[in-house]
């Protein structure tokens, strides 16, 4: 079987109205919320990028890529981790948004392995609520550019549509493809899920 080429791509390009100020620098036990979506996206990927439009983006060991277009959402971010994955010959996108800190490289596997296994068909994280599933730690195939560009073309914002109009297959057993940091009470409660978690193991 040939091997897949993967790009990982952090999608930190969000505003950040309800938490106030640019969440990806924000550090959790110690390191910085995109810091922690990179190294958990290095760990199966064969380059990581960062797509954020923002002038505060920090540097790192990445590439940051520009959205395509502008204001067009977390979808608009997707689109472009595609164009860029298609540019470079990559077979897909691995998605992870920088606001679930608690996916680490041992929940991408999961998601990973379920894609490797029929990589013409969008791999999501199943998850509590509405939807259930994580359209922003999800793994996309390159082929989905068009599909991704159309919803955009017609107007359409929500990652989620994505999935909706053109299936896939839906991964239970991501650990934290639930726990969204939106406001800085829930970093504090991941954080303290953390510091228990720690105790626990200890």
């Amino acid at each position: 079987m040939k091997e897949l080429r993967l790009v990982g791509a952090v999608l930190a390009g969000g505003a950040s109205r309800r938490f106030g100020r640019n969440k990806s620098v924000e550090p959790l036990d110690g390191r910085r919320l995109i810091d922690r979506a990179a190294d958990a996206l290095r760990r199966h990927t064969d380059e990581v990028i960062v797509v954020s439009s923002r002038s505060d983006t920090p540097a790192g060991g990445w590439v940051v890529v520009e959205d395509c277009r502008p204001s067009c959402g977390p979808l608009g971010g997707i689109e472009a981790a595609l164009q860029y994955a298609a540019d470079g010959e990559y077979d897909a996108a691995a998605v992870l948004a920088v606001d679930l800190p608690l996916v680490d490289d041992a929940a991408l596997g999961v998601l990973i392995e379920a894609f490797a296994l029929d990589p013409r068909r969008s791999t999501v994280a199943a998850r509590d609520g509405d939807p259930d599933f994580e359209p922003l730690c999800a793994v996309y195939p390159t082929s989905r550019l068009e599909a991704v560009s159309g919803l955009l073309d017609a107007g359409e914002r929500a990652a989620r549509a994505l999935f909706e109009q053109h299936g896939g297959l839906r991964v239970p057993g991501v650990r934290g493809a639930g726990m969204n940091v939106n406001r800085e009470a829930d970093l504090a409660g991941v954080a303290a899920r953390v510091r228990e978690e720690r105790k626990g193991g200890s």
